[in-house]
């Protein structure tokens, strides 16, 4: 299962965007990139311009989430797919 992970440009982030990949890399190798079978697609306001592009299963993430709460929403994700 290839999960990757977009960012946005940044330029209104409400919070420190690296924690969500720092946990996923604990979990999962990450490819950064606008296609896979998992796209993170880590914004850092609501606006979402981080899922613009992407090819692929989209689980977006705009702001501060739990270890357990992103994992949790990640194996849903995971799992729809199979």
């Amino acid at each position: 299962m290839k999960v990757a992970v977009k960012y946005c440009g940044g330029c209104n982030a409400a919070y420190r965007r690296e924690e969500v990949e720092e946990i996923l890399s604990k979990h999962f190798e990450i490819f950064y990139s606008n296609e896979g079978n998992l796209v993170v697609c880590i914004s850092g306001c609501k606006k979402g311009c981080a899922v613009e592009g992407v090819k692929g299963e989209v689980l977006h993430v705009d702001g501060r989430v739990s270890e357990e709460e992103l994992m949790r929403m990640v194996e849903k994700k995971l799992k729809s797919l199979r």
